[in-house]
């Protein structure tokens, strides 16, 4: 595998849906951050918002389209379908500002792109592998690795 980069994503305001069919949902409006990598780098775009669905304690399955603009002007869908399984007591502990380590959690997922720019156009030819770290709700990272 060889990284494609690593991001920085800020969350706002999340909206919590209980009990719908397949769970808890969690709507969190996208923020803004920056990723950079040796291939490629420049800024997340504060649009739309990430899902995720919680259908047992713990399990949480997310869906998150991120926008990104790189430094040289291209604009870049890339869609996170990931999987975080995070145990009660550890949530507890993020929410009151105490650092848990990765390690304590799951949180892998895949990742697609869609690409207008002839530049970044072999990004829709290859598979995108994503692990991610909450440093807090409000400030998520993920490394992206090509395949």
């Amino acid at each position: 595998m060889r990284k494609l980069f690593d991001m920085e994503l800020e969350q706002t305001s999340d909206l919590l849906i209980e009990n719908t069919c397949r769970g808890d949902l969690l709507i969190s409006p996208a923020g803004e951050g920056s990723f950079s990598g040796d291939r490629m780098k420049g800024r997340i775009l504060p649009v739309g918002a990430s899902t995720t669905y919680t259908p047992s304690e713990g399990v949480n399955i997310i869906y998150a389209p991120v926008l990104l603009k790189t430094d040289d002007g291209a604009e870049l869908f890339m869609q996170i379908d990931a999987y975080l399984h995070l145990a009660q007591e550890l949530e507890e502990k993020l929410l009151a500002g105490e650092a848990v380590s990765s390690e304590e959690y799951y949180y892998k997922g895949t990742a697609r792109f869609d690409v207008g720019s002839s530049e970044y156009k072999w990004l829709e030819n290859r598979l995108f592998v994503c692990e991610g770290a909450i440093d807090s709700w409000q400030a998520l990272r993920f490394s992206v690795y090509e395949v």
